[in-house]
Order: structure tokens, then C-alpha cells, then sequence
């Protein structure tokens, strides 16, 4: 090389280089370079912000899903723990369903042991009711109308 080329080569951005000489900008061209600069610089910061969300949001699908199958997991248990206790105490699927409400084991059998009972009850009693063709007397509040009632016919009865 030459010294005259080497010392072009080292002149700086602020040196009267044949590249830089005369060019003036305007403020909208500064403005545009310096947006173009800054738009550069943010994507290559944030170029992968994107992906990185859109697995932010899978992992949140996933976890989502873990808590969902956790969920049916449990209910799948009690649901189990229900028909164990209901065929020990011979209650059927309907009662069961209606009346085995609590999702604790202790609690569970104490219900089943309240309904069992309360349908031998109603076994060992069968369908009574109580007091039934019995007759019960009260306080007649009308005996005075009937009295007169029962003499006046009996009077047209007798004519």
C-alpha cells in the first residue's frame, strides 16, 4: 500500500474523506436513520420475545392441564370410594348418587350407616301408619245444632 492510501484508511468518521465530504442530512432523514437504528437494535434484543411467549402461554396450557387431570383424578377416587361403601352397606346406585354426598371416608360411613339403618327400620316396620282407622273424638263445636237437628227430624219422623 501506499502512504497515501494508508493514511486514507486511517483518517476517522470526523476526517474530510471522500466519503463524508459535503453530504449534509436533513431532520427527517436523521430522525428515520435514528428509528431504523433503534427498530434494529429492539429486534435483535427482543427478536425470540415470540417464541418465548408462546411457550410462556404452553407451559400455561400445561399446567393447566395437570390441574385438570389432578381434578378428575380426585373425583375419580371418591366416585370409587362412594361405590366401595355403598355395596358394603347395601344401598343402591340411586341412593347412593342422592344421598352419599361427602368426599371424606369417615364421614361417607357414618352416612351409610344412617341410611341402612333407617331402611331397616322401614323394613322391620313395613308400611304402617300409626293410629290408622282409629277414631278420635274432640270437642264438637256444633253438638248443640245436631242435638236440634236430630229432634227436629225425629219429630217429622214420628207425625
Amino acid at each position: 500500500m501506499t502512504e497515501n492510501n494508508a493514511a486514507e484508511n486511517q483518517q476517522g468518521p470526523g476526517s474530510d474523506g471522500d466519503q463524508d465530504k459535503g453530504k449534509t442530512f436533513t431532520q427527517a432523514e436523521l430522525d428515520q436513520i435514528i428509528t431504523d437504528r433503534l427498530t434494529q437494535q429492539a429486534k435483535n434484543k427482543f427478536g425470540d420475545y415470540a417464541d418465548l411467549k408462546a411457550k410462556a402461554e404452553g407451559a400455561k396450557t400445561v399446567e393447566q392441564q395437570l390441574a385438570d387431570l389432578t381434578t378428575k383424578h380426585a373425583e375419580a377416587e371418591a366416585r370409587a370410594l362412594r361405590s366401595d361403601i355403598a355395596s358394603t352397606y347395601g344401598i343402591s346406585k340411586e341412593d347412593r348418587d342422592l344421598f352419599l354426598t361427602s368426599s371424606d371416608e369417615s364421614e361417607l360411613i357414618a352416612q351409610a350407616k344412617r341410611l341402612a339403618d333407617r331402611a331397616a327400620d322401614q323394613k322391620k316396620n313395613g308400611n304402617r301408619a300409626p293410629k290408622e282407622g282409629a277414631t278420635t273424638t274432640s270437642d264438637d263445636k256444633n253438638k248443640d245444632m245436631r242435638e236440634f237437628t236430630r229432634g227436629l227430624f225425629a219429630s217429622a219422623q214420628n207425625d
